[in-house]
């Protein structure tokens, strides 16, 4: 699936949950205090984590999916970001993240697991109090590990999309549902493995 579909599908699958915090700030009892429904959290430390899950798919590579599967075995992401919020809108950060998926499952020799690796630099928008976008751009490493060796398949660029929404929201806090699409680039751009996960992140300001 390519990058810019996959941001509509999760752009699409995020709806429902904008509208029940939309109701749930709508009510007069909560949400953000500051002027125009925004935190303001201009020139605070931002730090965070998550988690996800989906899937991860190549084009040009000899990598692929699962050797002895018949289903495409789903990948686990990691990521963390520590950086600045430059206004009520709008964080510059350095973010690492992390997606991995078994390629290949032998009883006798294990599991071979396939990781792509990311360090990028990356920029935070709230679009809503509780409605962001991100994107990232920096080096990725992609390497395979089974039970006896590691071999690194090579680096090169990774550029990340996400979006997000926080489900729950103060000024020193936010829990959010994010969708991630992450995309590194090898071999002079011949080779591309794209993820693309859904999962939950927390944050401190």
């Amino acid at each position: 699936m390519k990058p810019i579909k996959s941001l509509l599908v999760l752009a699409i699958l995020f709806a429902p949950a904008l509208a029940s915090a939309q109701r749930y700030y709508g009510r007069g009892n909560g949400g953000p205090p500051d002027a125009g429904g925004f935190h303001n959290r201009t020139g605070r430390l931002t730090f965070g984590f998550g988690v996800g899950l989906g899937g991860m798919s190549d084009n040009g590579s000899a990598i692929s999916s699962c050797d002895n599967c018949n289903y495409n075995p789903a990948a686990l992401e990691l990521d963390g970001h520590i950086g600045g919020m430059i206004s009520p809108r709008l964080a510059l950060m350095f973010e690492a993240q992390a997606n991995v998926q078994t390629i290949h499952s032998d009883f006798f020799n294990g599991d071979t697991t396939l990781t792509q690796g990311a360090a990028m630099f990356a920029a935070q928008v709230w679009l809503l109090p509780q409605l962001w976008l991100k994107g990232g751009l920096g080096f990725a490493n992609l390497q395979t590990d089974d039970t006896f060796f590691t071999r690194d398949l090579g680096s090169g660029i990774a550029a990340m999309g996400g979006i997000g929404v926080e489900l729950l929201s103060a000024r020193n806090f936010a829990l959010e549902l994010q969708g991630r699409i992450i995309e590194g680039t090898y071999n002079s751009g011949n080779d591309h493995l794209t993820s693309g996960t859904i999962g939950i992140g927390i944050n401190w300001y």
